[in-house]
């Protein structure tokens, strides 16, 4: 049979299978084509489109996924679901890398729960029970001994930016302090202006 809207021809009787158009009953049999009505246009031929014609779409993007979703299991897609739940709303509630320290605020007060400042607490009474830790005025100065500074760079960030972070919460603002390694070079420092820097 061929088809009068997709010119297509197959061996079903009844609807195209390429375009789900179904065949007129009246002609419907092996290698007959169906006639095409012309309007009152010269050269305009018209189709009768029954009204169970179904529109087919391109398969797009959306689409393949769609159809990739919907072959899955009720487990799959319920997993899936969950997982991309915990990503948005660890994106959402995670805090900014800034928040404690550097933030260039000019010194502006923290507020700190009792629980974030009894852990300020134990980290500065950490660092000087392993560290030297003078203050001058409103200055800080930590040099750390060899026994206990990191080798790696990214170790010595973390060790400065958890002392800087634990002395803005228990003064309630960013003093300026300075960070000297074994050698007694200043590697690392922090205000609240800049906030911590590495030095080189």
């Amino acid at each position: 049979m061929l088809c009068a809207n997709c010119e297509r021809e197959s061996n079903n009787q009844r609807v195209c299978p390429y375009c789900f158009t179904p065949y007129p009953q009246a002609e419907a049999g092996p290698g007959k084509r169906p006639t095409r009505r012309t309007t009152g246009v010269s050269g305009i031929s018209s189709v009768p489109t029954p009204s169970s014609v179904q529109a087919v779409a391109p398969p797009g993007l959306v689409g393949r996924l769609l159809g990739f979703i919907g072959r899955q299991s009720p487990i799959v897609k319920f997993s899936s679901a969950g997982i991309i739940l915990v990503v948005v709303l660890w994106i959402a509630t995670s805090p900014d890398e800034g928040e404690l320290v550097g933030t260039g605020t000019g010194g502006a007060p923290i507020e700190a729960t009792p629980m974030q400042r009894q852990e300020a607490e134990a980290v500065i009474r950490m660092t000087r029970s392993t560290a030297l830790v003078d203050v001058q005025q409103d200055e800080v100065f930590v040099s750390y001994p060899a026994a206990t500074f990191p080798i790696r760079e990214d170790g010595q960030l973390a060790l400065a930016r958890q002392f800087a972070a634990a002395d803005a919460i228990v003064e309630g603002r960013q003093r300026r302090i300075f960070f000297y390694n074994p050698n007694g070079k200043l590697f690392a420092q922090s205000d609240a202006t800049r906030g911590l820097i590495m030095l080189p």
